[in-house]
């Protein structure tokens, strides 16, 4: 098998979002995030696993949205989110935000760690079956979460 990995400058955006860590909540702050696909699959007739600019258009493309946005999760059970009027309200410990929704992405995860980002967008990069697919987020040099399948 062969494998290409695919890192742009491209590749990034820029969000919000908070954790748990350590049974406290932090506060809401931003990264620069960038990202990293690695596919390891067949040659085809040209001698490529697959088209290195195939596959930035298909990251750039769920990227942009994400980018400059407040990343919230969906299916957590100590961050409460909820939709009305035009705006999300997210109560979270002894916090309580409103945001209006065109500013936030809810992601059907328990937290928006970098490692659950990253199979986020692994499952909205849509590649061949039977190829393996590795994809890296990382939220700042050294601090990088991944998700293969």
């Amino acid at each position: 098998m062969h494998s290409i990995c695919v890192k742009d400058q491209r590749m990034h955006f820029s969000a919000s979002h908070f954790l748990k860590s350590e049974g406290e909540f932090e506060n809401l702050h931003g990264h620069n995030y960038s990202l990293k696909i690695k596919l390891t699959g067949p040659l085809n007739d040209d001698g490529m696993v697959y088209d290195f600019r195939e596959v930035k258009s298909k990251a750039l493309k769920i990227l942009k949205t994400l980018d400059h946005k407040v990343l919230l999760p969906g299916e957590s059970k100590t961050v409460n989110v909820t939709k009305s009027d035009g705006f999300i309200e997210v109560l979270v410990g002894k916090k309580r935000y409103v945001f209006p929704e065109e500013d936030c992405v809810i992601i059907p995860t328990r937290a928006t760690t970098a490692e659950l980002l990253a199979q986020y967008l692994h499952e909205h990069l849509e590649f061949p079956k039977d190829f393996k697919v590795k994809v890296c987020v990382s939220e700042s040099a050294g601090s990088t979460g991944c998700y293969m399948k």
